[in-house]
């Protein structure tokens, strides 16, 4: 364990987002394949990286993050592509989420900045890659949500996001709800709450804004219990 964490004393959890934040960067995201579509890349056969970076780079360096009109994300201080991070108290310092979604707001010297974010985990979800194996699993390397749970991602904040490239007509409201209620791993992803739909999808592209609450399996320093997380999943079609 490094120094840092548990000799700065950081305040858990930090700050929660606001809702409006959370879906302000889901609708961002639905604008983003609009324009990756738009710019001719072929998502059917684009793997992860390929299109996380393309998310990124729309972010970055293309018109979402100076659209200055019904969008407004100009609380995003920026948006990196796995960036090295550490995990709940800091055992390992190379972890790296997908997305992380860095906030434009100050904190007191009693809050971890590179932790106040919120951290998005991308996942292809499709018969080359079923939920059990990847999203849903537990006890993988391929693991996804577990990773919220157990502290690797997130540690300090109380919502996240999970991101699913989808092809073969997979269905957020049938197949994840479906293996999010396996009893075999329901412990090890938290126990989570059934689906909420919090966004209505307006396309066939998008599948709406999710949201599923999880117990975590960590402790903060001194003890304390890591509160529950929140995790939004935001789906989009890249068959």
């Amino acid at each position: 364990m490094t120094a840092g964490f548990f000799t700065r004393a950081y305040q858990v959890p930090h700050p929660r987002l606001k809702e409006r934040w959370i879906y302000a960067i889901h609708l961002a995201l639905v604008r983003a394949f609009e324009m990756i579509r738009a710019d001719g890349f072929d998502l059917s056969s684009a793997d992860e990286d390929g299109i996380s970076k393309q998310i990124e780079e729309m972010f970055e360096n293309h018109r979402i993050r100076d659209d200055g009109g019904e969008l407004d994300v100009s609380f995003i201080r920026s948006v990196t592509r796995e960036s090295a991070t550490a995990n709940h108290d800091e055992s390992s310092i190379r972890r790296k989420p997908d997305l992380i979604f860095k906030l434009n707001r100050e904190l007191r010297e009693t809050h971890n900045r590179v932790q106040d974010a919120l951290f998005a985990e991308c996942k292809p979800v499709g018969r080359a890659h079923p939920l059990r194996d990847h999203y849903c699993a537990v006890g993988k390397k391929t693991s996804g949500i577990e990773r919220f749970v157990c502290g690797a991602y997130a540690s300090a904040m109380e919502q996240g996001m999970m991101i699913a490239y989808v092809r073969d007509g997979f269905q957020i409201d049938r197949d994840l709800a479906d293996a999010l209620a396996l009893p075999k791993t329901h412990v090890g992803l938290g126990e989570p709450t059934a689906l909420t739909c919090v966004i209505e999808s307006n396309s066939k592209e998008c599948q709406g804004l999710h949201l599923t609450t999880h117990q975590r399996l960590f402790s903060w320093p001194r003890g304390k219990p890591a509160t529950p997380i929140e995790l939004y999943h935001s789906w989009h079609e890249c068959g």
